[in-house]
């Protein structure tokens, strides 16, 4: 969906938008992601989604749309800055080019593990968020964890350069993208929506996903080989449309502000342990072969990714207070 495309949604929704009474006590929230029923992260939403009707007393309708039926993950910006859906998950990967920051914010290796980019998203980093979502008309209601970024192949282990040369890895963002050109690989952009055509007509190699993607979305079928790399800890926050939350009594933006919370709770908890413990299982079951990076193999990784991170503050000294504060959670 374009920007043009949503406008003219927009105009519609907004033309109905004045005519509703100001004091009217029932509202319909649309959540819109683009994650499977089957993913971990739906839980999350779910759950918020849930919270927020039976808290309201039905004073507010939830009505979900998932894997992308109404809207993409790389349309959800839009689609809640225009009110066409009014919340949406914001995957950072995706939104680049709108909010600058999000770039390098988790650059590869600038977090040991997920509990120190909890204690870093906690510790300042949210703070730095929310205004440049708000930019954009949309009250960032929580941050979370949504998967550790690892590399899987159709058929070796990417632990040397001589491993990665040539290989077409689809990648998930510009930092990413310029540490595999690094490496020697050739970085690819696929939609979401194209990678499984993509891996059966060998039109790429390899993906940088987490394992919850890999598995839910079958993608462990032809790629049975995962670098386990930890290479950077993704996040994402639930975002939802500024003029529907301040038009909400006040009561009910807190039922939506607690749910949100209950949400971010679950996610951290859940993604941590399907990272950390679970993934080993299903990997196991799905006949996946795991190797972990040595201290040495990941030496070459966080080598080659540094000086990504000191050409970015260069030219764009905005990212600095984010490594500051992954430096200063440590």
């Amino acid at each position: 969906m374009t920007r043009l495309a949503l406008g003219a949604i927009l105009t519609g929704t907004t033309l109905v938008s004045c005519l509703a009474p100001a004091a009217a006590r029932d509202f319909t929230l649309k959540l819109a992601h683009h994650y499977p029923d089957v993913h971990i992260q739906a839980a999350g939403l779910k759950l918020f989604a849930e919270e927020v009707e039976a808290k309201s007393e039905g004073r507010i309708k939830v009505e979900v749309y998932p894997a992308e039926t109404l809207v993409s993950g790389r349309e959800a910006l839009d689609a809640v800055e225009n009110n066409v859906v009014q919340a949406a998950p914001m995957p950072g990967n995706y939104q680049t080019g709108i909010i600058p920051s999000l770039q390098y914010f988790t650059y590869p290796f600038m977090f040991d593990d997920a509990s120190h980019f909890r204690r870093a998203v906690e510790g300042g980093i949210k703070d730095l968020l929310v205004p440049e979502y708000a930019k954009h008309n949309i009250v960032l209601l929580n941050y979370y964890h949504k998967g550790a970024l690892h590399l899987m192949d159709k058929g070796k282990f990417l632990t040397s350069e001589d491993a990665f040369s040539g290989e077409r890895v689809r990648s998930l963002g510009p930092a990413i993208s310029e540490l595999l050109s690094a490496l020697g690989a050739n970085p690819l952009s696929v939609p979401l929506g194209e990678v499984d055509s993509a891996i059966e007509r060998n039109v790429i190699d390899a993906v940088t996903t987490n394992c919850a993607a890999h598995t839910s979305r079958g993608w462990v079928e032809h790629l049975k080989f995962v670098t386990f790399a930890d290479m950077s800890q993704g996040g994402e926050g639930l975002g939802i449309n500024a003029g529907f939350y301040n038009g909400l009594p006040a009561d009910l933006q807190e039922i939506v502000q607690q749910a949100a919370k209950d949400m971010e709770d679950l996610e951290w908890t859940s993604m941590i342990a399907d990272d950390e413990e679970a993934c080993f299982d299903k990997w196991e079951k799905a006949g996946a072969q795991v190797h972990k990076l040595t201290a040495e193999e990941k030496a070459l990784f966080v080598s080659r990714s540094r000086p990504i991170l000191d050409k970015a503050i260069a030219d764009n000294p905005d990212i600095q207070p984010f490594a500051d504060i992954a430096d200063q959670t440590r």
